[in-house]
């Protein structure tokens, strides 16, 4: 007779309670993300009041003591998860950025030494330039990466002896507008054809990168590539791994709930930011619009707790002529 060996069952666990989370974030606010200075425990309490028990309530409210505790549970476990890149890290960042361009270019060459010839050599044959409209992220992103690995200004001006074009952006979730912003240029009648092209990203899905790369001889080198378990509600979701499936259930009803508030759904936004990712992430400059809405919408009166600076297109800051009264 042959035995039956069972597998030992993993007890799923809850998230831990409001003081410990409390506790928790506060840690992280000011020893890993160093922003104490800016949100602290006052605008967290003021984003927490946000959350009302409606989303988790019954039909007739008789829980709504409770279901407005769990919600600001669920919400102070998710903020926990939140990544955040402060300036120090995204200065790190653009130097990575820089080091794998020039290791696949020494790769390709099949170098097995580098000298500071051979690197001065990669550089001045290199022009690095943003990708999108001059005043978008991707040009401060480039002022950074200047900096860090100084590098002379010549490097982001176009040259005869230029071989290999640079395009440097800091967040890529789709790859779309990447991709048009790409197309456009290299299909302008003046584009020369010799020029090798890459794309330096700080961080991208694997989405993002297969789609920039229909383009034919693209190089694409991302830093950070994110993936489903980055996605908070994924069923890969780091986030909720080794927890109750039923807090999974909630935290994403919860963020539907309110989410469709907080967004106009239309063009591909959705209640859990655009596309419907639900990604959890944002850098000290700028938050991306992929992420949960609940973090960064100040629609109807939400009180946010980091900003968002959404692009605006055409004329605007008419309403800024107070300012100069």
């Amino acid at each position: 007779m042959t035995e039956t060996v069972l597998e030992p069952t993993v007890e799923l666990r809850d998230i831990p309670d409001f003081n410990t989370l409390i506790d928790n974030i506060q840690k992280t606010i000011n020893n890993a993300w160093n922003i104490g200075n800016k949100i602290h425990k006052p605008s967290i309490d003021k984003w927490l009041e946000n959350f009302t028990g409606e989303a988790l309530c019954r039909e007739d409210k008789s829980d709504i003591m409770e279901a407005v505790k769990k919600e600001k549970q669920i919400a102070l476990f998710l903020l926990c998860n939140f990544v955040y890149y402060n300036e120090d890290e995204i200065k790190y960042l653009v130097r990575v950025m820089l080091d794998n361009y020039a290791h696949t270019i020494f790769s390709q060459e099949c170098k097995s030494t580098v000298t500071n010839v051979d690197f001065t050599e990669l550089i001045s044959s290199s022009q690095f330039t943003f990708l999108g409209n001059i005043s978008e992220s991707s040009s401060y992103l480039l002022y950074h990466f200047r900096q860090e690995n100084d590098l002379s200004k010549q490097c982001f001006s176009e040259s005869p002896t230029i071989k290999n074009i640079v395009f440097i952006d800091d967040f890529s979730i789709t790859g779309s507008q990447a991709k048009d912003y790409i197309q456009k240029k290299i299909n302008n009648p003046t584009w020369d054809k010799n020029k090798r092209i890459f794309v330096l990203l700080m961080i991208a899905t694997n989405d993002a990168i297969n789609v920039i790369n229909e383009i034919e001889g693209i190089t694409v080198l991302p830093c950070i590539v994110l993936d489903e378990k980055s996605k908070a509600f994924s069923p890969t979701s780091t986030v909720f791994s080794g927890y109750n499936t039923k807090w999974v259930d909630e935290a994403k009803r919860m963020c539907e709930y309110y989410g469709k508030n907080l967004v106009t759904i239309k063009n591909g936004m959705t209640s859990l930011g655009f596309g419907g990712s639900g990604y959890m992430f944002g850098a000290y400059y700028n938050i991306p619009d992929n992420t949960l809405p609940i973090f960064w919408s100040s629609q109807n009166n939400w009180n946010y707790l980091f900003k968002r600076y959404d692009k605006k297109y055409g004329v605007s800051g008419s309403n800024l002529g107070g300012r100069y009264v």
